[in-house]
């Protein structure tokens, strides 16, 4: 009988980025792993940036650090870049506004057992000050990035905190990159319909910034929701109503509950940013999917008058 350990897999991980000055500390934390940093190296999809990314990678450490550029697309046409050139048999994705945990790579690898195809860490939000966060602050310690229901509802994962392996993207292909949003939801539910599962794994961590400002969640909302509207085209699902339903104007009342009993939020003020927080957030989206349904009448009607003249 054999005492020898199986052999650890060598790991790629991929970072796009765009003009991100975290892209430092990001790369700080991925030289901190704890897996044999022999088996690591890290490439680096600079997509489009207008600053010297290549002044980020150094000074270098033990993980051996490359640039790609790739400044066509969006973020995905980056990762896509980077996946043509990694070497390892593992492949994690991760964004430059992250800091994975020094155990992050261990735990993911450890996770990918046979039949799991892809391993979604978990995402750890945190706000500048949470006793006095921003509401966009307060929203997002509560309800971003949750991976665990991401999974549970359908194996999805977001690419913050994504570890797969080169035989489940040759079985996949590459991200849908003419998605600027939600290609990752996209890719992973595509994996999930080759056989392959979704494992949620609580101790492959990453931490990310709360967003902090109402124009960064307005941003976020309108790529976010276009995104899913392209899916949905995409896919041939059908497309929204000519308005948003009645409920998403109905006041996020639950917000009151929720507050009160977060351990997240730990002083009155806090709590309070939540509250407007969610409300800001359920009036924005009921008006983003309000001004998407007027555009779709727009076109509908433009199509109609095309067809009318044709005709």
């Amino acid at each position: 009988m054999s005492d020898e350990q199986p052999r650890l897999p060598a790991v790629t991980v991929i970072v796009p980025v765009r003009d991100d000055p975290r892209l430092r500390d990001c790369l700080a934390a991925l030289q901190r792993q704890d897996y044999p940093a022999e088996l690591i190296d890290v490439v680096v999809a600079d997509n489009g940036s207008r600053t010297d990314v290549a002044a980020a990678l150094e000074p270098s450490g033990p993980v051996p650090t490359r640039l790609v550029r790739e400044p066509r697309g969006g973020s995905y046409t980056a990762r896509n870049a980077a996946l043509r050139v990694a070497t390892g048999a593992v492949l994690a994705f991760t964004d430059a506004d992250c800091r994975p945990d020094p155990g992050w790579v261990s735990a993911a690898v450890a996770a990918l057992t046979p039949g799991t195809g892809i391993v979604a860490g978990r995402v750890r939000v945190y706000a500048r000050d949470a006793r006095r966060p921003h509401p966009v602050e307060a929203y997002e310690l509560l309800h971003a990035f949750p991976q665990r229901t991401y999974v549970s509802r359908g194996g999805a994962c977001v690419t913050a905190n994504l570890v797969t392996t080169r035989e489940v993207v040759d079985a996949a292909g590459p991200f849908l990159d003419d998605l600027m949003s939600g290609a990752d939801i996209e890719w992973s539910q595509r994996v999930n319909r080759l056989g392959f599962r979704t494992r949620y794994v609580p101790e492959a961590v990453v931490a990310h910034p709360a967003r902090s400002s109402f124009g960064q969640v307005r941003a976020k909302l309108v790529r976010v929701m276009s995104g899913r509207a392209e899916r949905d085209r995409l896919e041939g699902r059908a497309q929204p109503p000519g308005r948003p339903p009645a409920r998403a104007w109905i006041p996020p009342l639950g917000a009151f509950r929720r507050a009160a009993r977060s351990r997240e939020l730990p002083t009155a003020r806090a709590k309070a940013a939540l509250i407007v927080g969610e409300f800001h957030h359920r009036y924005v989206s009921a008006w983003i999917a309000s001004r998407m349904a007027a555009e779709n009448r727009r076109a509908d009607s433009v199509l109609a008058l095309r067809d009318s003249v044709d005709e």
